[in-house]
């Protein structure tokens, strides 16, 4: 789906290995969900099979179905209640830009109240992260360093994605906000190499927008 634009939303923080059916049993979800939501978010229908055999169809083509909320009881039961045999999923639009900044701070408190300050003010980033000392030094003396400066009490990495026009109104007040709580430095990605591996030091890259998940399709995707 994603050579025709589109994209499976969750992001799972093991998406370079997972499966649709991991996500669905685990209900999945990573730095995204904070615009995005989490596997059940985008899972409007299963075909199950119960321990007896009995196969049942939940859900359907719409994202809101009446009566008991018997897919969101199978979302993340970890195959506990049965197997997951097909997944009818929702794909979004890919955006058609994102931007990615890096901020320090010279503690975890001063970069959480730039979250909180963030939210404040109306806007949801694709995604929100917070670094303390301890994980900017485990990333940057492993073979995944991403070049973080370890000077610092915290780093927060903020992604925003959307039309071009929107990303030119919310930029420059994440950047300020920042500031205003205190970042010591605030730096947008200068190339999309640099901005990917900021998001997923781990990846090397931005999988789950540039790549599909292990069986995906447009809507129906079935377990082998």
């Amino acid at each position: 789906v994603s050579k025709e634009g589109f994209f499976f939303a969750p992001d799972p923080s093991s998406q370079k290995t997972c499966t649709i059916g991991g996500n669905v049993a685990h209900n999945s979800g990573g730095a995204h969900c904070l615009k995005y939501g989490v596997t059940c978010n985008h899972v409007v229908g299963l075909e199950v099979v119960l321990p007896d055999g009995e196969i049942m169809i939940l859900g359907g083509h719409n994202l809101y179905n009446p009566g008991y909320d018997l897919l969101g009881l199978i979302l993340g039961s970890e195959g506990t209640l049965g197997i997951v045999t097909k997944v009818l999923a929702r794909i979004v639009r890919k955006p058609k830009q994102i931007r990615t900044y890096l901020a320090t701070f010279a503690s975890v408190e001063d970069a959480s109240n730039a979250v909180s300050a963030i939210i404040s003010k109306g806007m949801i980033p694709a995604a929100l992260e917070m670094m303390d000392p301890l994980a900017i030094d485990a990333i940057e003396s492993s073979k995944y360093s991403a070049g973080y400066p370890r000077d610092t009490g915290s780093i927060l990495i903020v992604e925003v994605d959307g039309e071009s026009e929107e990303l030119e109104i919310l930029s420059p007040i994440i950047m300020s906000t920042c500031k205003e709580n205190g970042a010591k430095d605030v730096k947008e990605a200068a190339s999309e190499a640099e901005r990917k591996t900021n998001r997923h030091p781990e990846h090397g890259c931005d999988t789950q927008r540039d790549e599909t998940l292990h069986h995906n399709g447009y809507y129906v995707l079935s377990s082998d």
